[in-house]
C-alpha cells in the first residue's frame, strides 16, 4: 500500500477553508487533474455522498467514483473508491488560530503483477506527489487571492 501525504498552511479560518474545500463543485478549480464531477447520490455533502469524476494521470483519463465517510464539520472526512482505481483519501483540517493546516493523504495499491512496485516508485508516486503539491498550493493561492482582493 502506497501512502502519500502533503500539508499546507492556509491564511484563512478553518471554517472558510473547510467550506470551500468540502464543496465538490469547487474541486476542479484547485485540485489538479480532476474534472467532470457529478453527484451520484441525493446526498451531496457529508457521509454517504458519492461523486463520479475523471482523473488525469500521465495524460490518461480514468473514471472514478468515491464515497464520503467519517465526515466531521470543520475537521475532515475520508473518501473511499466505489468504482474505478482503488484508493482511499483523508482530508484533515486543523485550526491554527486564524490559519488552517490542511493535510491530504492518499492511499492506493497498484494491482499490476510483477512490475507494480517498480511502476509505482518510478512513475505513479512521483506523479501523485506533483499533483498533490500543486493542488494544495492552488488551494492556498485561492485564499491568498481572496485576501488580497478584499484588501482593496
Amino acid at each position: 500500500m502506497t501512502r502519500i501525504e502533503h500539508s499546507v498552511t492556509i491564511q484563512a479560518p478553518v471554517e472558510q477553508v473547510f467550506s470551500y474545500a468540502a464543496d465538490f463543485h469547487k474541486w476542479p478549480e484547485w485540485f489538479e487533474g480532476v474534472s467532470e464531477f457529478t453527484a451520484t447520490t441525493p446526498v451531496t455533502q457529508g457521509n454517504g455522498a458519492r461523486y463520479s469524476y475523471k482523473v488525469s494521470l500521465m495524460g490518461v483519463f480514468v473514471s472514478v467514483e468515491t464515497e464520503i465517510r467519517d465526515f466531521v464539520q470543520n475537521r475532515g472526512w475520508s473518501e473511499v473508491a466505489t468504482r474505478g482505481m482503488p484508493h482511499r483519501t483523508h482530508w484533515n483540517f486543523e485550526s491554527l488560530g486564524g490559519d488552517t493546516k490542511f493535510t491530504y493523504t492518499l492511499e492506493y495499491q497498484l494491482r499490476v503483477p510483477l512490475l507494480g512496485p517498480l511502476f509505482d516508485v518510478m512513475l505513479m508516486r512521483p506523479q501523485w506527489n506533483k499533483i498533490l503539491q500543486h493542488s494544495l498550493n492552488n488551494l492556498r493561492q485561492h485564499f491568498l487571492t481572496q485576501a488580497s482582493g478584499s484588501a482593496h
